[in-house]
């Protein structure tokens, strides 16, 4: 209703009530009142004053009744924060409070541009040094490559199998020997593959004298080159294979019943236990380069490709052929010691790692390639490729690239340097302004949510910038071993092979780095994303989406203990039901995160029916019912519900682009000389009080206009009011907060509960307080219902009371004073609302106090009494001049 929402708006102290319609002031400068036949009242002189209140001069007011009436109604007037700055003053930590929260605001508002800089700068920085869509296009070339290409199970010149059918230790020689082998050191230029004989005829490899190199225009030496890989890289340092092993010991579980020696003597081996590979593979676990070992490298530059696949062989057979027809074992390992008859792949193997790295010129970067297989204890290997890619030299670019990335970076490193400074000196003044020790002071006059952040953006961003110097100290060790290589290569001699140890460990160093260093400046947007929401909060519209979330904060909290109750039994249960025959829902970790993919709309319903079709349903359907179609949408209930309050607390509220005007305008006065800035009188206070913040904001001192006029320097008048005004505001707002319909209605039932409790404590006389306050609320109640539903401009009885165009000036002026007795009349219901208030906070004083309080009762009904008789004259007069007309 239209009628509690004004009684809401007008709730609040210094709130003025509105005049339904006002004629021009020049008719309102005196409008004669005729008294009715039988009335003592001579005449009613009534203006407006500059403000819209409504004013009775007593100049010829006889009427004692009347003359009441009106002394009433200036009693009961509405007070402005205007009239108390005027008449009362402000207390000076009111005041600071405000000028210090105005300040920090308009602070926190201009960084924002300076928040959006360092982001776009940061931003522009990270992808130009970066470059992470070359390194995609090369990680991605490897992969598929080895993927699609490195293949074993020949049919001619075809391989039907590939790395994702390496299912055994057999499958990973053939796959080793037959397929990467061969795809890595290429024996000579590669031609299509035969022609089937329906499809008619010879092809390419049936043709005698093919060429097996080509030597294109600026070529040095004919292509393939040696080492080439994929045409536009080579391979440095050829192919290293190592891998871990799990030794073997008494560690097999066997039942507790049975003899251990016949155990022992049916299995006829030890155990090897290991947890890698039990299920698919992850970056971390590639990315692990300790523990490895049996190492064997292959080198291109030094072998032929027959000679590198008897080394292969050897290293499956542990040299048995080799030893067998007296030639030379390639397997280092193997032909060590008492190794010489044992494979390089045994049953303690669980990860074997085969390595390389490729430089491409093209784009200037290395790349470590790390091809896995992980032997799990259940007999199945898993692979997994991952390639990890540095450049050479980021800042090897074109000039107007270049520019941009130190444009970037100069912008970048001095808003950390800016945002440094600001805190040193923020931390610098709250050590001053306390008396206590450096500890107490931080913790109460420094510590913040967002103090917290700006240190975090420092922190993240100055180890980015650590991390990113660690990484380029490691590409510059693998750029110095890299001529080194190029000399081994070239001209292989007898340090060829440590040589090549060291640059693997550098390109090991150098992939580590990198990595870091991705990881560290992934975090460093998302602090600058809380830093954006601290500029955001300095304007209400931007600040919407905080607000929101503030203000649902307690029943979120509380929303959140269920459903993560909920969810949890959901996740149990899927990880019992499913674990088993799904490897997304094996592990506790998978299961949360599938069930969470599966409340968005993201599952895969056939490996769901592995478990049965009517089993996975019931499981599904409980699950989407109870988290999706509840649970989510009671989350955006109590969303939207915060929002839908925050949005209409800032339905009035500045928008950003005025905000902005207005800055710009308090700019423009300020160099003309038509204010002060806001600074200025802080300093002018912290001067008196030789910088001490803490004393000066907690000083009670009521401030008047003139002290501030007389002060500060050059401060207009008017300002001096305005901001006096803008402190009792918001002091208010800060002290009464935003109360909704239902809060006010809840808050005024509170209080004529406890009123009536004690009240009823006069016995009968306090029954009829009771009853005559009650009367007098539903009395203001009915009328402020009957103008509720008053229609619209073109109803009959809204045109009466509201309808002033095409009428006479006699008939507007006792139209507009029916109007202004309806605004009394609401003032009456407000200040009724704050004398129950008031009552309300007089409680715990009430035993000492019962005396005073019976006399206020008294006089509140007296007051009543004597607005309803005023009101009733006021009718009279009213239908007197009907009567007239």
């Amino acid at each position: 209703m239209r009628a509690s929402a004004s009684l809401r708006r007008n709730s609040y102290r210094g709130s003025a009530l509105p005049v339904t319609q006002q004629p021009s002031v020049a008719s309102l400068r005196s409008l004669p009142s005729e008294k009715p036949e039988g009335s003592s009242l001579k005449n009613l002189e009534t203006l407006v004053t500059e403000n819209g209140v409504l004013e009775f001069p007593e100049t010829d007011m006889e009427d004692d009744a009347l003359q009441a009436a009106v002394q009433t109604m200036k009693r009961h007037k509405t007070i402005t924060f205007e009239d108390i700055a005027l008449s009362e003053g402000v207390k000076q930590s009111v005041y600071l409070d405000y000028l210090k929260w105005e300040i920090d605001t308009e602070s926190a508002f201009l960084e924002l541009p300076l928040t959006i800089v360092v982001l776009i700068s940061f931003a522009m920085l990270a992808m130009n040094i970066l470059h992470q869509e070359q390194l995609y296009t090369m990680e991605t070339a490897i992969e598929r490559d080895i993927i699609e290409n490195a293949n074993f199970a020949w049919s001619g010149h075809f391989g039907h199998k590939g790395i994702l059918q390496v299912h055994s230790i057999a499958d990973f020689w053939s796959w080793m020997r037959l397929g990467f082998l061969g795809l890595v050191v290429k024996p000579g230029w590669l031609y299509s593959e035969p022609a089937p004989d329906i499809l008619g005829g010879p092809d390419m490899t049936s043709r005698p004298d093919m060429p097996t190199a080509w030597l294109f225009n600026g070529y040095e030496r004919p292509a393939p080159v040696a080492n080439e890989y994929l045409h536009y890289a080579k391979v440095i340092s050829g192919i290293r294979m190592r891998q871990s092993v799990s030794g073997a010991g008494d560690f097999c579980v066997l039942p507790s019943l049975l003899d251990p020696a016949l155990l022992s003597q049916w299995l006829a081996k030890p155990c090897f236990p290991s947890d890698l590979g039990l299920l698919s593979p992850e970056v971390h676990e590639a990315e692990n380069f300790l523990g490895l070992q049996r190492e064997e490298f292959l080198f291109p530059d030094l072998f032929t490709i027959q000679e590198l696949t008897q080394q292969v062989l050897d290293m499956e057979d542990g040299c048995a052929y080799s030893n067998a027809t007296g030639n030379a074992c390639r397997c280092e390992w193997c032909s060590a010691g008492a190794q010489s008859l044992r494979p390089w792949i045994d049953e303690e193997t669980s990860r074997v790692e085969i390595s390389m790295v490729v430089y491409n010129a093209q784009y200037g970067s290395y790349t470590y390639v790390s091809v896995n297989f992980m032997f799990n204890r259940g007999g199945h290997i898993h692979s997994f490729i991952h390639c990890l890619s540095a450049f050479v030299n980021p800042f090897l670019r074109p000039g107007p690239e270049l520019a941009l990335t130190l444009v970037a970076a100069t912008l970048w490193i001095g808003a950390l340097l800016y945002a440094l400074a600001a805190e040193l000196t923020e931390i610098r003044g709250a050590i001053r302004n306390s008396n206590a020790g450096l500890r107490k002071a931080l913790w109460e006059d420094y510590v913040g949510f967002y103090n917290m952040v700006d240190w975090s953006s420092i922190i993240v961003g100055s180890l980015a910038i650590g991390y990113y110097f660690q990484s380029r100290i490691a590409a510059s060790a693998v750029n110095e071993l890299l001529p080194s290589m190029i000399d081994a290569s070239l001209k292989p001699d007898a340090n060829y092979q440590s040589t090549v140890k060291e640059f693997f460990r550098a390109a090991e160093d150098m992939s580590k780095a990198k990595k870091d260093t991705e990881l560290q400046l992934m975090f460093y947007p998302l602090i600058i994303m809380m830093r954006l929401f601290r500029s955001f909060e300095a304007q209400p519209r931007l600040a919407l989406v905080s607000a929101t979330l503030k203000t649902a904060a307690p029943d979120l909290g509380h929303f959140f203990m269920i459903f993560l109750c909920v969810y949890l039994c959901f996740v149990v249960s899927s990880l019992l039901f499913f674990g088993q025959d799904l490897e997304s829902f094996s592990t506790m970790d998978r299961a949360l995160h599938t069930s969470f993919l599966a409340m968005f709309g993201d599952w895969d319903w056939n490996a769901m029916t592995d478990v049965g079709m009517l089993r996975a349903a019931v499981w599904f359907w409980v699950f989407m019912v109870m988290m999706v179609l509840f649970m989510l949408n009671m989350l955006l209930a109590i969303i939207m519900d915060a929002y839908q309050m925050e949005k209409y607390k800032t339905s009035d509220a500045t928008t950003l682009w005025q905000q902005i005007l207005d800055m710009i305008e308090r700019r423009r006065q300020y160099i003309r000389g038509e204010r002060v800035r806001l600074t200025d009188v802080w300093k002018t206070f912290r001067r008196q009080y030789a910088g001490k913040e803490k004393a000066m904001l907690s000083s009670d001192q009521l401030l008047s206009v003139e002290y501030l006029v007389n002060t500060v320097t050059r401060m207009p008048e008017q300002q001096a009011l305005r901001t006096m005004v803008h402190s009792l505001k918001r002091d208010d707002i800060l002290t009464h907060g935003f109360m909704t319909e239902e809060q006010v209605n809840k808050h005024v039932e509170k209080t004529l509960g406890s009123m009536e409790l004690k009240i009823k404590a006069h016995g009968t006389r306090g029954e009829r307080q009771i009853q005559a306050i009650l009367e007098d609320v539903e009395f203001i109640n009915d009328k402020l219902d009957f103008f509720d539903r008053l229609l619209a401009p073109g109803d009959a009885e809204y045109d009466f009371y509201f309808g002033a165009d095409g009428q006479s000036h006699d008939q507007a002026s006792r139209l507009w004073i029916y109007n202004s007795i309806t605004a009394i009349s609401e003032e009456l219901q407000q200040n009724f609302v704050r004398g129950i208030q008031r009552i309300g906070t007089w409680q715990d004083e009430f035993e000492c106090e019962q005396t005073e309080l019976a006399d206020g009762l008294r006089e509140f009904e007296q007051l009543l009494a004597q607005s309803l008789e005023a009101l009733q004259e006021l009718s009279n007069v009213v239908e007197g001049m009907d009567k007239e007309i």
